[in-house]
């Protein structure tokens, strides 16, 4: 059953509940942020625009193949905060809590109880697969395609309801800028104008009309099925979509038991299971330890305990209206399904890397939404093993203890990204005094520097280094980093990142910088790297990390 959600003194509450609590759980690291990696490139770019005195949102849309909205997305939140990046951070925070806020309305238009339905979109805000995306200025138009998304399945469904033109329009408008945004959701919009055109069908059963409202949602699927093409024909981002060979390497690789999500990337049922599931839960486990023993500090304990405390008010304030609610049964199947069409886009493109904690979990944000519903079906189905009375208050423990430590969980991964900020302003410092010397156009490939601090990125590749540097410096410069993908050439270095060579010749334009002994060294022929890397001056003992994951925790 579809029903239109009537707003309530609860539902607002509920509502304004999800948004705060969503916000809140930011506090403890949001004012520590930075910039991280790719977001070094586009920073660059737009600041030698805004140099030069050129307009930044118009010439964004170079940097960003196929994905219009996500460049005149960051590009204005460039214009609004500059290098500032506070202001980034607080503006993403209230989009990802206006996406929760969208989804537990949408879940009540589903028939989905009240309290389950804050459940799911309260959890599905904590879960540590938004942890990338809450964080890092170059996935900030992943929330936003979420809120449009969102925003598309609910004016579908006002249309479907009032059969006002300007409802289809919109959910056409939203589902095209969700794709123009980033691609993970829109399986998910397809599959749900998909469904609700079949259930108009079968209600127009029987009848003499035309099934318009069958019509107007095949509408939605089709215009995505347009814009879907537009960009594999006009992008380089999917590669060869004719290559059958990769498909079938893909469907090898989703049943493979022996897939290691820390170097392999594609689908699997394997690490979609574990990493979603298990290594969720165990990161819930873990951040409580860290919690309980003071290793956190007093802030986190704060805002955890006054998350649990909310969420256990919104779940004991109000009851739910039992008529209409939908079966626990029929919520996981609305979880599993949700958890299977969050991966569909990785059909097409099928490089997908599976992160519990780290940068590469920003692809698991759609899926998530299922794992959010299905936790809430798992715990409805316990709680009916309690006696009735019972059932409503021991359901809202059960949740309130697990946005404690869903919340406890997203202050320590957090913590780590704010920390980050201060190892990368030791390293540009530093370079800023001894690089002086440095002409333009220079290559330096740092060394001495751990890439990673946990999950968050300091400086790993040539995209982060060498804008970083240049900002700091104040003149153009490329820069890469020594790492165990490195390797010694006759002719230069050679270094690589996710499978992408890059190449830098020995000559008068490249050194080698160690930041931890503040030693620059020429790179002038082979000889010279030889001599550098046989008696390179102790490095720090950084920890086991992972491309795409940072170092596990």
């Amino acid at each position: 059953m579809i029903r239109l959600a009537r707003s309530t003194p609860a539902i607002t509450a509920d509502a304004i509940a999800i948004a705060a609590i969503t916000i809140l759980s930011a506090a403890p690291y949001v004012t520590k942020l930075g910039f991280y990696s790719d977001d070094w490139t586009l920073l660059a770019f737009f600041h030698g625009l805004a140099a030069a005195g050129e307009p930044i949102v118009p010439q964004a849309f170079a940097m960003f193949d196929g994905r219009p909205v996500q460049a005149a997305y960051l590009a204005s939140l460039f214009v609004a905060f500059g290098l500032e990046p506070l202001g980034h951070h607080l503006v993403n925070t209230s989009v990802i809590a206006g996406g929760a806020v969208l989804l537990y309305l949408l879940l009540l238009r589903l028939s989905v109880a009240r309290t389950q339905a804050f459940a799911s979109a309260l959890l599905f805000a904590l879960l540590p697969q938004l942890s990338t995306v809450r964080v890092w200025y170059a996935t900030f138009q992943i929330p936003l395609a979420l809120v449009l998304a969102l925003l598309s399945m609910h004016a579908l469904l006002s249309f479907a309801k009032t059969a006002r033109p300007w409802w289809l329009a919109a959910a056409i408008g939203s589902a095209l800028l969700s794709l123009g945004a980033y691609e993970i959701f829109t399986p998910a919009i397809a599959a749900f104008a998909a469904i609700l055109a079949f259930s108009h069908v079968r209600e127009a059963r029987g009848s003499s009309g035309w099934p318009w409202k069958a019509t107007a949602a095949v509408a939605v699927v089709a215009a995505l099925a347009a814009g879907v093409l537009f960009k594999l024909l006009t992008t380089s981002r999917t590669g060869p979509v004719a290559d059958l060979g990769r498909y079938w390497d893909g469907a090898v690789q989703l049943v493979r038991p022996d897939y290691d999500w820390r170097v392999d990337s594609s689908l699997n049922i394997f690490a979609a299971a574990s990493v979603h599931f298990w290594h969720t839960i165990r990161g819930w486990a873990e951040a409580v330890a860290q919690l309980l023993t003071g290793q956190l500090g007093a802030v986190p304990i704060i805002v955890t305990l006054a998350i649990a405390l909310a969420t256990f008010w919104r779940l004991t304030a109000a009851r739910d209206d039992r008529e209409t609610a939908m079966t626990a049964s029929r919520l996981l199947l609305l979880g599993l399904a949700a958890f299977v069409v969050g991966h569909a886009a990785f059909l097409i493109v099928p490089w997908i890397s599976f992160s519990p904690a780290g940068m590469a979990n920003r692809v698991l944000v759609a899926a998530a939404i299922g794992v959010a519903i299905i936790f809430v079906a798992a715990l409805a189905f316990a709680t009916r093993l309690a006696a009735p009375r019972h059932r409503k208050k021991l359901f809202a423990i059960s949740v309130s203890a697990l946005a404690l430590c869903a919340s406890a969980r997203i202050a320590q991964i957090g913590e780590y990204w704010a920390q980050a900020p201060a190892l990368q302003r030791q390293v540009l410092d530093s370079a800023r005094d001894d690089l002086r010397a440095v002409p333009a156009g220079s290559t330096i490939i740092l060394d001495g520097v751990c890439p990673y601090h946990g999950p968050a990125v300091v400086f790993e590749t040539y995209w982060g280094i060498g804008p970083a540097l240049s900002l700091a410096t104040g003149k153009q410069l490329s820069a890469d980093a020594v790492s165990p993908r490195m390797s010694l050439t006759p002719s230069g270095l050679l270094t690589s990142m996710y499978e992408h060579p890059s190449f830098y010749p020995f000559g008068p334009g490249l050194f080698v910088y160690n930041f931890h002994a503040r030693r620059l060294v020429p790179m002038p022929d082979a000889k010279a790297a030889r001599d550098y890397f046989a008696g390179a001056p102790p490095r720090p003992a950084c920890p086991r990390s992972y491309v795409a994951h940072g170092v596990l925790i």
